[in-house]
This record gives structure tokens, sequence and C-alpha cells, in this order.
């Protein structure tokens, strides 16, 4: 099987940021505070948090029915969008990678298409069950809706009124996203594997036997070469996509993994588990710390 390659990453690691060091040093911090809606007696609570891909807006899906996009320069809430029609707690926002101004949100029961820009909700498409994944397509025409009850929604955000198609993985699956390329759908299951399918006809093409328990997470680096792939079982493993072979696996977390990310560069690889206030740095197959 080809590598999911996709277009060159333009900036190396040798010209990386100093954060980006293994000594990562210390930087400054700016606070963002969210005020105590008037109908909650708790401060809100941020469910999901996104950068859109020019990094100049920050999304946020709140417990208060509600998705705020922050200005980083202007950190107070007067300055920030509140986008308003959620109807329960807004479990997801994703950024459309070809839009800047425009993203998702989803709900139980509910996917919402934005352009912050206006305020204005684009689109709205109704679904069964509690919403808690998204994943757009590389060329954004398509967004990936996984559920709770294991159902993948596939929609069109120019028609959001109706749904493509939806599909049904024949086990628990926790996460589903694209290949760079867009000629894959990577889906996790509760079997410890990842399942390829091919977009958009969805037939499998290849399974990964991950992890010894549930596969809870994934993400490819920026160029596509490498699978990270986080399990119930506390170990985070990274997976070569040409040949399919794992390239190391690391066993250093105590609790399951639940979320990952890799820098802008591919050099650097985080995990958490909201059992855990630590996030875990991984480098060239080894951990380097925690933050």
């Amino acid at each position: 099987m080809e590598p999911m390659i996709c277009p060159p990453v333009l900036t190396r690691r040798s010209i990386a940021p100093s954060y980006f060091t293994a000594a990562f040093h210390p930087s400054k911090s700016r606070e963002y505070r969210e005020h105590r809606p008037s109908n909650h007696s708790s401060n809100a609570v941020i469910r999901s948090i996104a950068w859109n891909n020019l990094g100049n807006r920050i999304a946020c899906g709140l417990n208060t029915n509600l998705v705020r996009v922050w200005n980083p320069d202007k950190p107070e809430a007067k300055n920030s969008t509140e986008l308003k029609g959620h109807l329960k707690d807004v479990e997801k926002v994703v950024w459309d990678p070809m839009h800047p101004d425009k993203l998702a949100s989803c709900c139980h029961g509910q996917v919402k298409f934005w352009d912050y820009r206006i305020n204005r909700c684009l689109g709205t498409t109704v679904t069964t069950g509690d919403n808690v994944n998204l994943a757009y397509h590389p060329d954004s025409k398509v967004l990936a809706v996984g559920t709770k009850d294991d159902r993948i929604h596939f929609i069109d955000p120019r028609n959001a009124s109706a749904i493509l198609k939806t599909h049904k993985e024949g086990t628990q699956s926790n996460q589903v996203t694209f290949s760079h390329n867009g000629e894959y759908v990577l889906i996790t299951t509760s079997l410890g594997k990842v399942v390829l399918r091919h977009w958009p006809s969805l037939e499998e093409v290849y399974s990964v036997d991950a992890h010894h328990s549930a596969v809870n997470c994934l993400q490819l680096d920026p160029r596509g070469s490498t699978l990270a792939i986080g399990g119930s079982d506390a170990a985070l493993s990274l997976w070569d996509t040409a040949h399919w072979v794992c390239l190391r696996t690391l066993t250093r977390m105590d609790a399951p993994i639940k979320s990952m990310g890799y820098s802008f560069d591919g050099a650097y690889v985080c995990a958490s588990s909201d059992e855990s206030t630590n996030i875990e740095i991984v480098s060239n197959g080894r951990f380097v710390g925690p933050l």
C-alpha cells in the first residue's frame, strides 16, 4: 500500500521555534476566561478546542450550548465571537481545512456549520444519537460525524440538510479521520484495531492490529508517513504507513490515552488522558518529558 502522503511540509524541524526544543523553554501564558452564564450555577466548561489553519483563531465548544471563537491577540471575552444555536452541550468543534473562517460543531442529534466572520449558521444536519467526533475530508467537501452508537455519518457541508451516507462499524468505534490524500477513512475500534476503508466506497482495504485493548485515538503526522495510535492499555504506538509496521511502542503512561496531537513539523507528538493532568511529549520515538 502506498503511504498516505500529503503536500510537503514547508517548515523543517531545524528552523522550528525555540519552544519545540527538547528543553521546552518556559514561555509566557495568556488566560482567556469564560464568564459564568446567567442560567448556569457554575463556570462554563470547555469540552473541545481547535485552532484554524492560519493559527489566528481558536474555537471552543462549551457546555453552555455555545461555540466561542477567540482572537489570540485579544483575550477579553467581549472581543470574541459567540455562535449560538445548539440545543445541548457542544461536544466537538473542528475547522474547515480549506476555509479559515468556517467551522463545524456538534451536540446531541445536531451538527452545525458556521461562518464566524458574519456570525451565521450556514446549515444544520439532524442526526440520531450523541455526536462525539468530527473530521473533515481534506477537500472540505465532506464531514465525517462519529456517534456513540458507532455510526459514522458523512455530510456535505454545502447541503447540510441531508446525510450523504451512514456507515456502521461492526464494533465500537471511538474516532474517525481521513488520510491526508483523502483516499482512506481510518476508524479506531474497541478490538484494538484500526480499520482502513476506501473513500467513498467504504470497502475495507486493511486493518492494523495495533493494541491488545480498545484504540481510543489516532493521528497522522503532517507528512502522512507515521500514524500515532493511543489505546486504553495506556500505550502509544507509532506505525509506518508505507509498510504498516510498528516503529515503536511507548508504555510510560499509566492511564488510557484519550487524545493526542502532532506538532506542525511532525517532530513531536503529545498524548494525554482524562485521568491525568500531565501531557506526555514524544520525540524520536522516546518520551522527552511531561508538561
